[in-house]
């Protein structure tokens, strides 16, 4: 795991580097690299200001295909699973081990999922569905670079009929997107058609796919 200082210094990099961003913002970016060695985490404040001031003049546009998204079942665990069911389930690994023995573990899921917002703004990143369809959790692993879990997981699909009708947009990803989750591996178009959008509510949910 990186230590504050490296993880400021590497996103002042992608933020920086990121031609997509406008100039001031790169500008300003590059400007914290002092501040990281003695105040990492006043950084982070910085950069997270700057994204919010930024991302909103970014363009966005409709969908023009199905999109997924894949989370490990300890973020579905901790972030969509319904208050009522997580609080049966004293780890994520205990949630795992009993959808491991359902003989539908995506119906499970989809049938514990909460119905607030799937996923907010800032982690959404979405791929084209049909570029991952038939992978294994391992093999989504490594196409969508996935560090810091293991398979099995869960794979959210969101129709583009119903991501129309609930009114989101999409936009490619900048530098900037990568300050909340302190997403250090990224860069620009590792992830082919990778997206990233607005908070991405129930109503726009297909359904849940089982990747072990």
């Amino acid at each position: 795991m990186l230590d504050e200082v490296t993880l400021a210094r590497e996103l002042i990099r992608i933020v920086s580097s990121d031609s997509g961003l406008p100039r001031s913002a790169r500008s300003r970016a590059a400007g914290l690299q002092a501040l990281a060695t003695s105040q990492a985490s006043l950084v982070f404040d910085d950069l997270e200001t700057l994204r919010r001031q930024v991302i909103s003049a970014l363009p966005m546009q409709q969908p023009t295909c199905d999109y997924a998204r894949c989370v490990s079942v300890e973020a579905f665990w901790l972030h969509n699973l319904r208050a009522e069911r997580r609080a049966a389930f004293l780890t994520p690994r205990n949630y795992l081990h009993w959808l491991r023995f359902q003989g539908d573990p995506a119906a499970a899921a989809l049938n514990d999922i909460s119905t607030d917002d799937i996923v907010p703004a800032p982690h959404s990143w979405l791929v084209p569905a049909a570029s991952i369809a038939g992978l294994s959790g391992r093999g989504l692993r490594a196409r969508l670079k996935l560090s810091g879990s293991e398979p099995p997981y869960l794979v959210f699909v969101f129709p583009v009929v119903d991501l129309k009708a609930a009114g989101v947009e999409v936009r490619e990803p900048r530098g900037l997107d990568a300050v909340p989750a302190r997403h250090v591996q990224w860069s620009p178009g590792d992830v082919p058609d990778e997206r990233i959008d607005q908070d991405i509510p129930y109503a726009a949910l297909g359904g849940v796919e089982w990747r072990p």
